[in-house]
């Protein structure tokens, strides 16, 4: 809530405004920033906070207090000595304490800039807002900090499962671990720490008007010419700078201004559009940022190379004799022999439970299939801009399809359909209710309920988050356990479907189409039932050592490990984590075998899997830990030679793939086949030219590398986006809290 977040868009003003359950009208959040309530960096004296130096729950919040000035006060229970790891940072050492008595017993206020006192803040630089200026700024610390694993010293166990956090004697030579609040900008980006790019370039805007008033005649020509010629070129020129401006996944997807070499350029250039393109004509820069325009196509048609258009249909032919596999060294044998004991999954094209075209259309995104072939009107230029740049092969893979089915489609229902998309693609989320509504399911006069002759959805409200309840709508359930899922989207599509009142056939669906959802089961429990994880042996990433290139040999022990992994009961969670971990998953498990992950929870649930208290009573669930599922998607944590970590994987890890033009929420075509070829490529390892601008070597990614290289259509995000919004809409208005938590008598066994 500092200046450096006054505006729209802020990331804090976001969440008042845009709350579902009660959004606050934006003309008192705005109001709100401007007031010294929400200017933390104002002179205003503020009421300190008090921790303890063994424990504080809430550390967290500790660093942004650190950085707006709100004092800390540590009170040092017991022996001084021994405190929170976390918390040494705010511990004097005993000369500032001998120094404050001191001063307190001659009536003197300890000096600004000792011990406990903030430094100074200078005043923005040039209008630019940002954490300090001329003096050091203090290190922050701020986001999650690796812990040790395994048991400390004293007995205590360490991490962030539960149970104590380490605990050691403090030495004041020792520093505490910490990452900082903003990412550290590239050398001569122009960007300073902690300024977004919404604020870069509003300040470039500014300054560039001052340059203009002072240029002459003929230096104002001279620079509307190059920006006429740099507009006009499919190409930025040679001596042009182009940045591009990347979201950091440990940053909560703050975005840094990263210059973008020569050889990347054409390729890069491809996947912007002139809306998310911004040409600097003083500075003879371009910068490129996806956010300026969500909405946007990219110009280049760059999917071709990864996803070839299908081929026309041929007339059945005798299936030639399969080719030979090529020859292997006898080092990839040794392997192979060494490993080869663990049963592996075939890894032939997945086709059990993906949907094709009409089906995604609605059951997933709720496309009225009875709709007016008649063309809606009223449009905005928006969407009529989108309209003229969007292929129907693009639509088509734009909802996870490949277009390989849609033939026989009339092309007025081509035109009908594309509208649809159009809409979810355009319109802002506050304004969908202006889709006519004979094309959505969704739309004011919606004939859609939340039952049917099989199911009801009901929902629980937990403290963080909102899950929904599938569950039979006349019938008691015939499992242990409750169907539980947290997309409210995918609530709605089972209502669509007519798959009955069986739970486990409902489940069975899901899990073929990699949909997430939870099995809860209730179980009353000891006590001491919950034991932290790192009493759990499970497995984790590779820890190495730079510098590190992984070869084809390093794919093929992770595979292997990975198989071994899913031979563990536990491991169910993998299959119901939905997405591309399912997909791994799936690859090591095989097919047949999905029916056994229904028959409930296994063993490890209870002592180390997910917890859920609702209505007085304990549910619980298998659970991946966050170091399991970097573990699926083969991640190694690479430590750098000054310390910092940097974490690359074989495939994309859940944030990268989140925001990928592949999620749609449950695995489609699209995904079987950018699945099927990145095991080819890396089965070959050979590199593709449409992966030059990420430096992939089909070998390990980091999350930046892996984001760029899955962004595809940006406006698959955008569409899934609304039609979330819209079921969440949907399920708050109809749906009730009343459902069937029944209390199960099972107990676990020690």
């Amino acid at each position: 809530m500092s200046r450096q977040y006054r505006g729209s868009n802020r990331p804090w003003m976001s969440v008042l405004t845009d709350d579902r359950e009660c959004p606050i009208p934006a003309e008192w959040v705005l109001e709100l920033s401007r007031s010294f309530v929400g200017d933390l960096l104002a002179d205003v004296q503020r009421a300190g906070v008090f921790i303890s130096s063994i424990h504080c729950p809430w550390e967290g919040q500790l660093p942004m207090f650190e950085q707006f000035s709100i004092p800390i006060w540590v009170h040092c229970a017991g022996d001084a000595s021994v405190v929170d790891s976390m918390l040494r940072h705010y511990i004097p050492s005993a000369e500032a304490l001998t120094s404050a008595t001191e001063a307190l017993k001659w009536g003197q206020t300890p000096a600004d800039g000792a011990w406990g006192h903030a430094g100074t803040w200078g005043p923005p630089e040039n209008g630019r807002p940002h954490l300090g200026s001329g003096e050091p700024q203090p290190e922050l610390i701020w986001g999650d900090v690796d812990y040790p694993s395994g048991p400390s010293d004293n007995g205590c166990q360490s991490g962030p499962d539960g149970g104590e956090q380490q605990r050691m004697s403090l030495d004041p030579k020792e520093q505490a671990p910490s990452v900082f609040l903003f990412p550290e900008p590239e050398r001569n980006s122009g960007q300073l720490q902690g300024e977004d790019w919404q604020a870069f370039l509003a300040w470039r805007r500014e300054a560039n008007k001052k340059r203009e008033e002072k240029e002459t005649p003929a230096q104002r020509q001279s620079r509307l010419s190059h920006a006429t010629s740099a507009g006009n070129q499919d190409y930025p020129a040679k001596k042009t700078t182009v940045f591009e401006w990347q979201p950091q996944e440990d940053f909560q997807d703050f975005h840094l201004r990263i210059r973008i070499t020569k050889n990347d350029v054409p390729s890069v250039w491809r996947e912007y559009s002139a809306t998310t393109r911004i040409y600097d004509s003083f500075h003879n820069e371009w910068d490129l940022c996806d956010a300026l325009d969500p909405t946007s196509v990219p110009d280049g048609d760059w999917e071709d190379e990864f996803f070839a258009p299908p081929a026309p249909p041929a007339p059945p032919a005798p299936l030639p004799a399969p080719p030979q596999p090529p020859s292997r060294s006898s080092f990839l044998q040794d392997i192979d022999q060494y490993f080869g004991h663990h049963e592996v999954a075939s890894s032939t094209k997945y086709s059990h439970g993906i949907e094709h075209f009409v089906s995604i259309l609605h059951f997933h995104l709720g496309f009225q299939l009875a709709a007016s072939t008649s063309t809606p009107r009223g449009r905005s230029a928006t969407f009529e801009s989108w309209i003229k740049k969007m292929q129907w092969l693009h639509l088509c893979r734009l909802i996870g399809d490949v277009g390989a089915d849609v033939a026989t489609i009339p092309d007025a229902q081509k035109e009908i359909i594309t509208c649809f998309i159009g809409y979810l693609v355009t319109l802002p989320t506050s304004g969908l209710s202006e889709m006519p509504p004979n094309l959505w399911d969704l739309g004011p006069d919606t004939s859609l309920a939340v039952s049917n002759v099989g199911i009801r959805v009901s929902y629980v409200q937990l403290p963080q988050q909102r899950l929904y309840v599938i569950e039979p709508s006349l019938s008691a359930s015939l499992v242990v356990w409750k169907l539980i899922v947290a997309d409210a989207a995918t609530a709605v599509m089972c209502l669509r479907r007519d798959w009955g009142s069986d739970i486990t056939k409902i489940a069975l669906n899901l899990l073929q189409k990699g949909v997430a959802f939870k099995t809860l089961q209730a179980m009353a429990v000891a006590p001491d039932a919950r034991h932290p994880r790192t009493e759990l042996r499970s497995y984790s990433p590779t820890y190495t050592l730079p510098p590190f290139k992984a070869v084809y040999a390093d794919y093929i022990v992770y595979k292997q490990h990975r198989h071994e992994f899913m031979n563990r009961p536990r491991a169910r969670a993998a299959l119901l984590y939905g997405g591309l971990v399912w997909r791994l998953a799936l690859h090591s498990f095989g097919v047949d075998d999905l029916p056994s992950v229904l028959e409930g929870i296994s063993q490890e649930a209870v002592p180390f899997g997910l917890m859920l208290s609702i209505n007085d009573q304990t549910y619980f669930d298998d659970e991946l830990s966050e170091e399991e599922v970097d573990f699926m998607c083969g991640t190694y944590y690479s430590y750098n030679n000054d310390g910092t970590m940097d974490k690359v994987s074989w495939w994309p890890r859940p944030q990268a793939w989140a925001t990928s033009g592949l999620n749609v929420g449950f695995w489609s075509t699209r995904c079987e086949e950018w699945f099927q070829k990145r095991l080819d490529n890396i089965r070959q390892g050979v590199s593709r030219i449409r992966n030059t601008s990420v430096n992939d070597d089909n070998g390990p990614m980091t999350a930046t590398r892996w984001k760029r290289s899955l962004k595809f259509n940006v406006g698959t995000n955008k569409m899934m986006k609304n039609v979330d919004a819209a079921c969440s809409q949907f399920l708050a208005n109809n749906a009730t809290g009343e459902n069937d938590f029944a209390v199960v008598p099972c107990f676990a066994e020690n």
